[in-house]
């Protein structure tokens, strides 16, 4: 969608350094927000789900427990900057017992 976006800007898509495709995705991401809204559904932005984040660390904190977290997954890919998980590091740690991804069932190993 991000050319069509572009294009119905009118940005200029000569050159990745336009950063046209930024600036479409900001607005394609909010006018997704805008139709939930309209529609009545609830979506988080990535501001708020970082401030929730942040508070889940404090309430953890506040009870002697770590926060484990990998940074690369909640760093938002728009924003990221502009949010307050992103000068703070985390130990990626496995915690088990987990829930592991598996393979789908219709794919045979072998």
């Amino acid at each position: 969608m991000l050319p069509a976006v572009a294009r119905g800007m009118g940005l200029d898509m000569s050159s990745d350094r336009t950063l046209w495709k930024d600036r479409a995705l900001v607005e394609l991401t909010a006018a997704v927000m805008h139709s939930f809204d309209r529609a009545g559904v609830s979506i988080v932005d990535h501001h708020f789900a970082t401030k929730q984040f942040v508070r889940h660390e404090q309430r953890e904190e506040k009870a002697g427990r770590p926060t484990r977290a990998n940074w690369e997954l909640i760093v938002p890919a728009i924003g990221g900057p502009a949010t307050p998980v992103w000068q703070r590091r985390y130990q990626p740690t496995i915690v088990r017992p987990n829930f592991y991804p598996q393979p789908a069932p219709w794919v045979s190993e072998g």
